[in-house]
């Protein structure tokens, strides 16, 4: 069965039942699962489908592999979640959509919000880039049927327009008192195909933006009374609701 450490394809490098590799997947297979002519490894592409595969051929500039066996995705995920999370500093970020991803996101979209330190413009195609590959060697070395999408870094409001269509929307937010998360998500997880939830940077989100959230039809919820770093926070938030979906435990 298709298990940890594939690598994923396009469908348009399959010639003849071979795959034709080259670039950075390439470099993947050699220097990081360093593998070698007549290994056998899987593979996976856009079309949720899992290849066994053997290389015939490997050399400096691409390798190329024979398919052996087919397999199917049984089904697509009967619900997704959505993080928007205002971007956060250092490696703390990187280290999120690894992590995210390892637990089954759908989409990640950066946000920038009130209190976001780093400083970076709506659209920076570099750090989209840069967290696309996070997320699809995360994919690969947990061995996920697909990549979850990195969405374009977007003002706040502008996140709240583009997720308009989710049917549950979250805003994780230390002064809420009343909504626990755990609750909000049994009382509508038999309803929910797409959960979106905001997690705000090291300080938090202002009462402005959850004022505003409420107004997009978000609920604020907590966890408790614990205070959590923020990475903590959006990976325990996925966690929970993961378990509430029936996803994990």
């Amino acid at each position: 069965m298709p298990g940890p450490n594939l690598f994923f394809i396009n469908s348009k490098d399959i010639i003849n039942n071979h795959i034709v590799i080259a670039d950075a997947t390439l470099r993947h297979i050699k220097k990081v699962l360093r593998l070698a002519k007549g290994d056998r490894i899987w593979a996976g592409d856009d079309k949720r489908r899992r290849y066994l595969i053997e290389l015939t051929e490997i050399d400096n500039k691409r390798a190329l592999a024979k398919i052996l066996e087919i397999k199917e995705s049984s089904q697509l995920p009967s619900k997704e979640i959505i993080l928007a999370q205002s971007i956060l500093k250092g490696e703390k970020m990187d280290m999120l959509i690894q992590k995210a991803t390892e637990l089954g996101i759908a989409k990640i979209i950066p946000v920038i919000s009130e209190r976001t330190i780093v400083k970076i413009k709506e659209g920076s195609a570099i750090k989209e880039e840069r967290w696309q590959k996070i997320a699809k060697e995360a994919s690969q070395q947990c061995g996920r049927w697909d990549i979850p999408e990195i969405g374009h870094l977007k003002g706040f409001e502008d996140t709240l327009e583009n997720m308009k269509g989710i049917d549950l929307g979250l805003i994780l937010w230390e002064g809420e008192r009343t909504n626990r998360l755990k609750t909000i998500l049994r009382s509508f997880s038999g309803n929910i195909k797409v959960a979106g939830i905001l997690i705000g940077p090291e300080g938090g989100f202002t009462e402005k933006e959850v004022g505003l959230a409420r107004q997009h039809r978000f609920i604020s919820v907590t966890m408790g009374d614990m205070i959590l770093r923020a990475e903590t926070a959006a990976i325990t938030a996925i966690g929970i609701i993961q378990y509430e979906f029936g996803i994990i435990g």
